[in-house]
């Protein structure tokens, strides 16, 4: 098998991978089972009696998972080429390693050396793989509500924007209100801001309450207003999922091309 025919046969089962193709099916299987492995070691060694006595098979684990996930990305890289938009051998393969899905596999790899341990994100990785998985109705899902959120982006931005403005003013606002009655609790504007965001999204903060009562009264204002304006970017995307869900269902006749189902 010359070299563009085993780049082309490598593409597919790394890109374009197929559930008819045993060699596809077995290979990506192999790659999950690898990342969710990966996950669950991750989750265990945070518990020091199973930790401490496996330190060197989880190391073990580590280096061999990195090492696969980095053989898996540089062969991604060198056959992205198959796609005619990356068909460049040099810009082309750049301009393929700068897309979401190639820079989170890059991220994956870069975690082994990062100071804070961020291997978790390697769960994302299976999104994927769903295909191979049989799962291609939740891929599909995946996307749609992927697209409907990109539709509502500027409402979205919009409430968190709202979000950061309320939860900044009465930060101030209990500030200048507590910070005589309680110096040591409402010390400053980002110290009495933790207070703010804790309070607006109704989790509390029982360490630190307002006793003035101005600041009991504002701090009643924050919790209320907290409900509604917190409550926006939920309902926001609640809606797109909602949407995503009914454009799925929909269905086009073969005939005329109209959607089926309507009035």
């Amino acid at each position: 098998m010359d070299h563009h025919n085993y780049r082309a046969r490598l593409f597919h089962i790394l890109h374009k991978p197929s559930r008819s193709n045993a060699a596809t099916r077995y290979i990506n299987y192999f790659l999950a089972a690898a990342i969710l492995i990966n996950c669950a070691a991750v989750a265990l060694e945070t518990v020091p009696t199973i930790e401490e006595p496996n330190k060197l098979f989880f190391h073990f684990l580590e280096v061999f998972s990195t090492s696969l996930f980095i053989v898996e990305y540089l062969l991604r890289v060198w056959v992205c080429v198959e796609q005619e938009r990356f068909a460049n051998p040099i810009t082309g393969r750049i301009r393929y390693a700068l897309q979401p899905l190639p820079l989170l596999d890059l991220l994956v790899i870069l975690t082994f050396w990062a100071p804070w341990d961020f291997r978790f994100l390697r769960i994302f990785r299976l999104t994927r793989l769903l295909r191979v998985l049989n799962l291609e109705e939740l891929d599909h899902s995946f996307k749609s509500i992927s697209h409907a959120l990109a539709r509502r982006k500027h409402l979205l931005i919009v409430s968190i924007l709202m979000m950061v403005i309320t939860a900044y003013c009465f930060a101030a606002l209990l500030y200048v209100v507590e910070h005589q009655a309680q110096p040591d609790k409402f010390s400053s504007i980002p110290e009495t801001l933790w207070w703010a965001i804790v309070t607006l999204t109704t989790i509390g903060y029982g360490d630190i309450t307002p006793v003035t009562p101005m600041g009991k009264f504002l701090s009643g204002g924050i919790v209320l207003i907290g409900i509604g304006i917190f409550a926006l970017p939920t309902a926001i995307m609640t809606a797109a999922i909602l949407e995503a869900g009914a454009d799925r269902q929909k269905k086009d006749c073969p005939h005329c091309g109209m959607e089926l189902g309507q009035d």
